[in-house]
């Protein structure tokens, strides 16, 4: 008995571990899909759902940035090492990606108009 219980613990771990590991490897989305306008709803269901959220503010205006997992050069860079590409929504619809857009807007949440 305690041998298969042994048994399904690993093949447990087995696929915990490949759903890990494809996540991790999940492939870049296709930027050629990409078009300024979209909806937040249609980005995710073209591309899933994001691995992270996060809002700025810029002079009141609030922007939505989702991210999706990449190896491309307009990727940010996280505290752990990974790499994200960021898409920004002002009112839900897509208003640019990438990394020189993410800094742009971060930059311009830290100015303010006194």
């Amino acid at each position: 008995m305690r041998y298969l219980q042994r048994l399904a613990l690993r093949g447990a771990i087995v696929v915990i571990l490949s759903v890990t590991a494809q996540a991790a490897w999940a492939q870049d989305i296709n930027r050629d899909l990409l078009r300024k306008g979209m909806g937040l709803n249609d980005v995710v269901q073209t591309f899933g759902q994001p691995n992270h959220m996060e809002w700025a503010n810029v002079k009141g205006t609030p922007v939505l940035f989702i991210f999706y997992p990449t190896d491309k050069s307009d990727a940010v860079f996280r505290v752990d090492g990974s790499m994200w590409l960021p898409l920004g929504f002002v009112t839900e619809v897509l208003a640019g990606w990438g990394r020189e857009y993410y800094e742009e807007i971060q930059s311009a949440q830290g100015h303010s108009d006194k």
